[in-house]
């Protein structure tokens, strides 16, 4: 999810002496952990769900973590999300028959008008849509008129490969539970969304672009930025879409991680990150977290340990 919050005011030292080495040029593991369990090791990923139309080939890395893996995990069952009989019940659940302009303010209203102008989208695209729905709208317009698209997406292409090359396929969270996070949402919460996707406080990651270069180039630390920034602008959203979310999901994590079969875990960046991210989750219940670096040139991954990135994660107030 994006939310447009205040400026960075994090400058944090763990982009340059742990987390982030090589974060002003491309890398070709992006977001990508080694995570050593009892009987094998397996990988986390963190993904950016949409990419330009430009990247049809995903980075060496990615591509070796994958072939490594002999199974996946993923938020939800992706195949399910496309179709029919899970997409009618949750576009009738976004209907509202009272319209969004009676149910958003006059100053809101005026926003969002504004930005599906910019977009040159109908302005009444919304009107018969509760706020929740125009707000992840609003973010499919705006990664789709910047040239990206969920075809191109790494959940996408990571699932389609999986099923074409016989890999097993599991998820954390069934295609209802996925979806009720925003159709089952509160009246109150469904307006914050709207109003955090039409914010104008522009941050680093205001655009589609900056969100993918700050992904391929590796930077951690600005995702670790925007997802604290979130947590103190929108707590609740940010406890609904990620930390509770977390939480729930690292009972099926950890069975995963301590089983025989390598698993590749692809989850969005977002819940890597923070005393509320999986890396922390994990680190907190023992497992031993490496970074997976693939040098330029060379066939060796060059790994580096975060033992004390997870204590200072397990012992950080919350």
């Amino acid at each position: 999810m994006r939310a447009h919050l205040a400026r960075f005011a994090l400058a944090s030292s763990l982009c340059a002496s742990l987390l982030c080495p090589w974060a002003g040029a491309d890398t070709d593991a992006p977001f990508t952990w080694e995570v050593k369990g009892p009987k094998a090791t397996h990988y986390l990923v963190g993904s950016v769900h949409l990419l330009p139309q430009s990247e049809n080939v995903l980075p060496k890395g990615l591509e070796d973590v994958y072939d490594s893996a002999e199974g996946l995990m993923f938020e939800t069952d992706i195949g399910a999300l496309e179709q029919q009989q899970v997409q009618i019940p949750f576009l009738q659940a976004a209907h509202t028959e009272k319209g969004l302009k009676s149910l958003i303010s006059p100053p809101l209203h005026a926003k969002l008008v504004r930005r599906l102008r910019k977009l040159g989208v109908d302005t009444g695209v919304c009107e018969p849509f509760k706020p929740w729905f125009c707000s992840l709208a609003l973010e499919i317009l705006t990664y789709r008129d910047a040239g990206f698209s969920g075809e191109d997406g790494i959940d996408e292409k990571f699932y389609k490969s999986a099923i074409s090359d016989g890999k097993s396929v599991r998820w954390f969270e069934s295609p209802a539970e996925h979806l009720g996070l925003f159709a089952d949402m509160s009246d109150a919460m469904s307006l914050r969304l709207l109003e955090s996707a039409l914010d104008d406080t522009a941050t680093q990651l205001d655009e589609p672009k900056q969100v993918y270069r700050t992904w391929r180039k590796d930077d951690f630390a600005v995702i670790e930025s925007v997802t604290a920034q979130l947590k103190t602008a929108y707590p609740d959203l940010y406890e609904r879409l990620l930390a509770e979310r977390n939480r729930h999901w690292m009972p099926k994590l950890k069975q995963a991680l301590d089983g025989a079969e390598v698993q590749l875990i692809v989850v969005g960046a977002a819940h890597l990150a923070g005393p509320d991210g999986l890396i922390a989750r994990l680190g907190q219940s023992g497992y031993r977290l490496q970074r997976y670096i693939t040098l330029p040139g060379e066939q060796i991954q060059a790994r580096r340990s975060l033992p004390d990135l997870i204590r200072v994660r397990a012992t950080a107030p919350r």
